[in-house]
Formats: structure tokens, sequence, C-alpha cells
């Protein structure tokens, strides 16, 4: 008798996960294009410092680990995260720290905080 209750449970379970997990593979978000500032997220968030006054500062500060951010034109910051696979592009972040760059990745928006995966970053004007 549990047996031909708990058949039915499993069969539905299994259904369950794998139109879920369709329905996540259909909206994998496709990579896009960001143009900003690179600010040092540390000093941006505490006293509001971005610029090419603050670019000294903010080299030293992305170098030493601390988070990167993209500044855009309209006031939207989003934490520059690396792309596991890209590392590369995104341990070029110092080097354009206060300068206006064009990145390319995936944008995530989790628990209000928003986000893109540095795929590419070149610069922009």
């Amino acid at each position: 008798m549990l047996k031909k209750r708990i058949t039915p449970l499993l069969i539905g379970a299994f259904a369950f996960l794998s139109v879920n997990a369709m329905a996540q593979e259909k909206t994998a978000a496709a990579p896009q294009t960001l143009k900003g500032e690179v600010v040092d997220l540390s000093c941006y968030m505490d006293h509001g410092a971005h610029g090419e006054g603050h670019k000294e500062c903010a080299q030293s500060c992305i170098k030493k680990g601390l988070p990167a951010g993209l500044l855009t034109a309209d006031g939207q910051l989003y934490l520059l995260v690396e792309n596991h696979s890209e590392a590369k592009s995104y341990a070029k972040l110092s080097g354009y720290a206060a300068d206006n760059v064009a990145v390319t990745g995936t944008v995530f928006n989790k628990n209000g905080m928003k986000a893109i995966s540095v795929n590419a970053v070149k610069p922009s004007k």
C-alpha cells in the first residue's frame, strides 16, 4: 500500500524537477555590454570617491583585491564579478580604474544587488 503512494509522488517530483531544470536553461541570460566608469567600491560607497582625481587610489584598492564596480552614466552601480573562465579579463580591471570602459558579461540582480560577470573589458569613450 505504501509503495503505491510513494511511486506517484516520486514520479511527480521527478517531473517537477525536470521541467524546472528545462525552464532554467531557457532563461539563461545572454551576455550584455554595459558602459561606465570602473570604480573601487570601498571608496565609492564610503565617501563617493571616483573620477580621474581618485585613479591612483582606486587602482591600488582594486589591486589589493577590494571590490570593483561599474558606475554607468545614468548612475546605476554594478558589482563587477569574475567569470571564472575569463579570469584574465577581470584581472585587467585595476588598470582601468577611473576610466570609462565597455564591460561584456552576464548581468545579475540578486537580493537587490546588481552585478555583471566580466567576460571582456575594453576602453570606451
